[in-house]
């Protein structure tokens, strides 16, 4: 496999990523340009549901739920996302071994933690009470892997990309609840708590993100709940006939417009 030089490598992280602004500059049609993305950053329903991504998962959660690590649950949800992508686009390298779920989710992890640009996360620690270690430089070469099966293309556009422009919609400037800044800190939370689950594959991530929100919004301002819902239901590429409705471990389809 041909692999950018060290010093590219390097370039990669050298802007913070913004899961809300997942674009190096701004776009003139912010949405287009993320409706045109996200199908090139969804997981395949397949990928979703294999062995690997659940082995993987269970390790980033794992750590993400450790008080003594600190992982930020952005980076843990960023490193679930590289780990989708990456299975949607390739085997896994010794995917037989039963450390190799293990070693990606490692990866991930290190690659989504430099591009959040938080504390370095220790590699060490991450692997404290496991039987087998791997050193720096096998982990350094696997994200060199993963890297290149995402065409080195590190800035995900996640389901939270689109809940600014969903909130705008709801609620344009300078209408805005008061409490729409917590409606938006749920859906994230929603978001984050229920990614591991793999019918979140099912759904692409702008009607993910609505969905969140809707959820979001009828936990914490339900008297605002039809503002949300009309304002999503006038965006023309959210199915007007169903979604999904979040809570953490529970999806049922939930009617845009209930009777």
């Amino acid at each position: 496999m041909d692999m950018p030089g060290e010093e590219e490598y390097v370039y990669e992280y050298d802007n913070e990523f913004d899961l809300e602004n997942p674009f190096t500059s701004p776009a003139d049609e912010p949405i287009a340009s993320l409706l045109d993305a996200e199908g090139h950053h969804s997981p395949s329903v397949s990928a979703a549901a294999s062995a690997v991504r659940r082995d993987a998962a269970g390790f980033i959660s794992k750590v993400r739920y450790d008080g003594e690590l600190s992982v930020h649950p952005r980076v843990a949800y960023l490193a679930l996302n590289y780990v989708d992508r990456f299975l949607s686009k390739r085997q896994l390298p010794f995917g037989h071994k039963p450390w190799a779920p293990r070693l990606l989710a490692i990866s991930c992890l290190s690659i989504a933690a430099k591009m959040q640009r938080v504390a370095t996360i220790s590699i060490a620690d991450i692997q404290g009470d496991e039987e087998f270690m791997f050193d720096a430089v096998t982990i350094r070469r696997m994200e060199r892997v993963v890297l290149g099966a995402l065409e080195w293309r590190a800035r995900s556009v996640t389901p939270i990309a689109f809940l600014g422009f969903f909130l705008s919609a709801c609620f344009p400037p300078p209408q805005h609840p008061p409490l729409l800044d917590d409606v938006k800190a749920r859906a994230v939370d929603l978001l984050i708590r229920a990614q591991p689950e793999v019918k979140m594959a099912d759904y692409a991530p702008s009607v993910v993100a609505a969905s969140a929100l809707l959820a979001a919004a009828g936990e914490i301002a339900g008297a605002h709940l039809p503002a949300f819902q009309a304002g999503v239901a006038a965006c023309p590429f959210v199915n007007s006939v169903s979604m999904i409705l979040i809570k953490p471990h529970i999806f049922v389809l939930h009617p845009l417009n209930p009777a």
